[in-house]
């Protein structure tokens, strides 16, 4: 596979570092400075700077990169990010949260409701108050199903891939570069998952994908859907979140 990204130029690159920490998604000064690149675009890509910034017109980076109103701003939110980063976890254990679902932005669709929306705040309150906590969910392919209206009126339960490269989250890599994974054991066989990271203001995420190569289509499949298949599938999420 090939994935074809946006080169921004050197004085625009802070925008690539926080479209990729979803700290911008609950501090308005962020959200107004990529709205302000284009309003138009901004929505079409669904407030996601990911993708957004992967097409905003080569001739259109050029000019922002002239704009002197846009780059001190730029260089004010961003000053204001590496400061709140950069400030020391508080001292005390390290608490581990773990979720079946995590409600953090529209861009990440690994939660349904209610439960997701509550995690996804105590991450994004732990990451304000600087707590050291850890997060720990499952990245899901298809997420949760969507509801739309047929042509004739009918409602309709719809389930769409995700491109992983399009979302916050990122591939941790062990020593060599590869991708970290971990290893359960199952019943005649090994359970292997991918390890990811979600990057929440000052805290971590790390989120299990099982469907890699590895492993039998049966178990590839276990994390493709948020609450999905039967109770065994069910019980196997279980598992791969609580011992994984």
């Amino acid at each position: 596979k090939v994935i074809v990204q946006q080169n921004l130029p050197s004085a625009l690159k802070p925008l690539e570092e926080l479209s990729k920490n979803l700290w911008w998604c609950w501090n308005q000064d962020a959200i107004d400075l990529f709205e302000s690149i284009d309003p138009v675009l901004w929505q079409l890509n669904a407030e996601n700077p990911i993708t957004f910034l992967d097409n905003i017109p080569f001739d259109k980076l050029k000019k922002l990169e002239k704009n002197k109103d846009f780059l001190n701003r730029l260089e004010s939110v961003f000053g204001k990010f590496r400061n709140y980063i950069n400030t020391p976890p508080k001292t005390g254990p390290q608490i581990a949260y773990f979720s079946m679902e995590f409600g953090l932005h529209d861009s990440l669709k690994i939660y349904s409701g209610g439960l997701g929306l509550l995690a996804g705040d105590y991450l994004k309150e732990a990451s304000d108050s600087n707590t050291n906590i850890i997060g720990v969910g499952l990245l899901y392919r298809y997420g949760y199903f969507k509801q739309v209206l047929s042509a004739s009126g009918e409602q309709m339960s719809v389930s769409e891939p995700e491109l992983f490269s399009n979302t916050p989250a990122l591939p941790v890599h062990d020593e060599n570069g590869h991708f970290r994974k971990i290893r359960i054991v199952f019943p005649g066989r090994d359970l292997i998952a991918r390890i990811w990271q979600v990057n929440v203001g000052r805290i971590k995420l790390y989120l299990l994908d099982t469907d890699v190569e590895e492993n039998a289509d049966s178990d590839r499949s276990i994390t493709h859907h948020l609450y999905g298949g039967d109770n065994e599938n069910r019980l196997k999420q279980e598992i791969l979140l609580g011992i994984g």
